[in-house]
């Protein structure tokens, strides 16, 4: 018998025809899809919901998301409902999923039975009746095959054209999903290796990563305070959506506030809103954070900018959920949970009684430190610049997609006082600078290495301090002035060099005594 591939799908057994799938249909279908794909949680059960999505909108009984592991030679079932095997794996080029994985066409089959290319096996092994199925292929920005996507069985009928072009549509979505986490870089780096990822958004399998998405996932299912801390630009705003998003609490509010970039005379009215007529040109009553994000999160980053004269009632919503506005006199309960980031070394703030200390161990209750970069290991290192290398290809169109062997040695060599940011904006640039397919050395914008210095010539800042001997505030005071300097006292440029924001450049410039 010959292959059914693309045959005209036969009408469905009650002698009616099936109904044209509208225009409004796809794009409610690509709409649902894409919130799906913003949303930050975990990637197995993102990609499960995606399935399920896909699944319900194309009327089918059952639906695989397969994955190319190009180190094995192999796709394995990634997200699939398939309740009698944990995983299917199948080589390239075997059976439907794998025809499509080694040659990117798409396959529609009316009926499967006498099709040398289906594989059997799997219905055997699950005993499962596969009568007609819908595969296409998985395309990244580049055209690569990232994976497949398939169905199995439509219900009343058997996959048609429309079906076929909404199926590569939403393939379309699963790629642009894929391509946003950690799970592209792997797939794509040169040097293969097991595929590890965790939480959508969040890149990194290193093992102090590891450790970190261990406390996120043991903190999401509570409602406990969680205390992030780390250095700047390490991601601590991440780690807390991502605790929230696979929290109880995902579809409430989350409700972040940068407490660096707020005056100190407006963060009250930012958290607790006002009455109408508290301060001169207070003309309506405003909601503050914590009463919009009732029923759901507050992020408070930089909690160690909070004036010394609001902890207290800052301290008051901890204990018992409930606050005033300003210049109101009726109290207000609300359901939140807290979570708070800072930089900031609060211990010693606290000994310095620049913070209150009861207010410390209320936000402790559990506590996440992120690590510096310069910490993570040079695999966690690489697969963040891969990740940023992809987004911003694709973002400045450019035709980008590796780095050449010397452009990783001094990735790999820079110490990245600006941790994250600052390799996310390097990468950026290098991209925007590049010319052919390959990020190259001269691409990247960053300082001379150090290491290719001679030894009289390791000396920076006055009085030509060395180096080696210099604490961590002195080192981030040097590298700050330089940065400064090269932009003519430019604090927004510098702050954009650095890959932090104008008000913590301002923050750091006024902590370290800079001069600028």
């Amino acid at each position: 018998m010959e292959p059914a591939a693309r045959k005209r799908p036969a009408k469905p057994s009650t002698g009616e025809t099936p109904p044209r799938r509208t225009r409004v249909d796809r794009d409610s279908v690509l709409f649902a899809l894409g919130e799906l794909v913003r949303r930050e949680v975990d990637l197995d059960a993102l990609l499960a919901q995606v399935i399920d999505t896909v699944t319900r909108a194309m009327d089918a009984d059952r639906g695989t998301f397969y994955l190319v592991d190009r180190a094995r030679g192999e796709l394995f079932s990634k997200a699939a409902h398939l309740p009698e095997l944990r995983e299917i794996r199948l080589k390239v080029g075997q059976g439907i999923a794998g025809h499509v994985a080694r040659t990117g066409e798409a396959i529609n089959l009316s009926h499967t039975e006498g099709d040398p290319r289906f594989y059997g096996a799997i219905d055997r092994a699950t005993n499962y009746a596969t009568r007609s199925m819908l595969c296409v292929p998985v395309l990244d920005r580049a055209g690569e095959i990232l994976g497949v996507l398939q169905l199995l069985n439509k219900k009343g009928a058997a996959f048609d054209d429309d079906d076929e072009a909404l199926l590569r549509a939403l393939a379309s979505q699963v790629a642009m999903l894929v391509e946003s986490t950690s799970l592209y870089g792997q797939l794509r780096a040169p040097t293969g290796g097991p595929l590890r990822y965790r939480f959508n958004g969040v890149v990194g399998g290193g093992a102090r990563m590891r450790r970190v998405y261990d406390l996120v996932t043991r903190a999401a299912g509570t409602d406990a305070t969680v205390l992030i801390t780390g250095e700047t630009g390490t991601g601590k705003g991440l780690i807390a959506r991502a605790i929230h998003y696979n929290s109880p609490r995902a579809g409430r509010p989350f409700v972040a506030v940068d407490c660096a970039s707020l005056p100190a005379t407006l963060i009250e009215n930012e958290l607790f809103g006002h009455e109408r007529g508290a301060y001169t040109g207070a003309d309506q009553r405003s909601v503050g954070k914590f009463e919009a994000a009732d029923g759901g999160t507050v992020f408070l980053d930089e909690l160690g900018e909070v004036p010394l004269t609001l902890q207290s009632k800052l301290l008051r919503v901890l204990q018992d959920r409930e606050f005033e506005r300003v210049g109101g006199r009726k109290t207000l309960k609300v359901d939140v949970r807290i979570l708070a980031a800072t930089n900031r070394n609060l211990e010693d703030m606290v000994a310095r009684q620049r913070f209150r200390e009861d207010l410390y161990y209320r936000l402790r209750v559990l506590s996440l430190a992120m690590p510096p970069l310069r910490e993570r290991g040079p695999e966690d290192l690489e697969q963040l610049a891969y990740h940023f290398l992809a987004g911003f290809a694709q973002r400045h169109n450019k035709q980008v997609v590796r780095f050449s062997p010397p452009a990783l040695a001094r990735l790999h060599a820079h110490s990245w006082p600006g941790n994250i940011r600052e390799l996310e904006n390097c990468i950026e640039g290098a991209v925007v600078l590049s010319v052919g397919d390959a990020i190259e050395v001269a691409d990247l914008p960053l300082p001379a290495d150090p290491r290719e210095l001679p030894a009289a010539g390791r000396k920076a800042g006055r009085g030509g301090a060395d180096l080696a001997r210099l604490s961590w505030n002195e080192m981030e005071k040097l590298y700050i002035e330089a940065v400064l300097a090269a932009h003519d006292g430019n604090r927004s440029g510098a702050a954009r060099a650095m890959g932090i924001g104008r008000a913590t450049l301002l923050r750091k410039i006024k902590t370290l005594k800079i001069r600028a």
